[in-house]
């Protein structure tokens, strides 16, 4: 009876698909064209939002053939890095490289080479935040992208912040802490955890922030934004100033803070 059933029901499907073929590709497409235009529109309201607002570390891809505008138009796409942001200007780093292909621009950001000694000019590029949006819309600027943790489009664009170890506060931290900075630095990240875990047991407000830091960019195992949020309100409590920073930060980039 279930076979029979089974074998009937797959006769009705095919019989539908062979009949209504054209509509079903029909809807398949504009299901595919109508994903691809949300994921644009939401992909250039999130650029606009960072060009509007941008941050330090932020990745502003530049075609300097839309901005020198006295000379026949040749692509010159850049990589340029947010360096300092204030009420009124953005200083950025810029690329000494010149790229022919925005496709190539992007491998340059992929392949780490941003982080390379000799990558950007010494000479830093200031603009007004007028400015920058004025070369957005006239495709001056093409794209812009924010790092998660250190990554953009998968290649390291800045270096990794160590575990916070100030001199001035060695004595309160405990032993716990200290081997966990030990094997953090030295890359073993499962053991630095495990090692933090011990710290926070001691109420170090340290070892608080340097596990709440891992949990967050998931080092040494799963990523744990909850904990790491009670961790840092834990850390904050006893007036740890790099918690307070990270709870900010915490709070604007993850729905965790309500």
């Amino acid at each position: 009876m279930i076979k029979s059933t089974l074998f009937r029901t797959h006769d009705v499907i095919s019989a539908s698909v062979s009949r209504y073929k054209a509509i079903i590709i029909a809807f398949l497409v504009v299901g595919f064209c109508g994903y691809w235009i949300v994921k644009h529109q939401q992909s250039q309201i999130q650029q606009l939002e960072w060009i509007n607002a941008p941050k330090v570390d932020d990745i502003i891809m530049v075609d300097f053939g839309r901005i020198q505008t006295d000379r026949v138009y040749q692509p010159q796409f850049r990589v340029t890095q947010v360096i300092a942001v204030d009420e009124q200007h953005i200083t950025l780093k810029e690329g000494r490289y010149t790229y022919a292909r925005k496709r190539d621009a992007k491998r340059a950001i992929q392949l780490d080479n941003l982080m390379l000694d000799d990558y950007f000019k010494s000479q830093p590029w200031r603009l007004t935040h007028s400015q920058i949006s004025n070369f957005y819309q006239s495709g001056g600027v093409y794209a812009a992208y924010r790092p998660n943790d250190i990554y953009v489009l998968g290649g390291i664009v800045k270096k990794r912040a160590l575990a916070h170890f100030p001199k001035h506060q060695r004595a309160q931290f405990s032993p716990q802490n200290s081997q966990g900075i030990s094997l953090y630095q030295q890359g073993e990240f499962e053991a630095a955890r495990q090692a933090f875990e011990e710290a926070v047991a001691t109420q170090d407000q340290w070892g608080m922030y340097n596990l709440a830091t891992m949990l967050i960019a998931a080092e040494g195992g799963v990523q744990d934004l909850p904990r790491a949020f009670e961790l840092l309100k834990a850390a904050k409590t006893q007036g740890n100033l790099k918690a307070i920073e990270a709870l900010k930060s915490l709070c604007q980039m993850h729905q965790v803070c309500e």
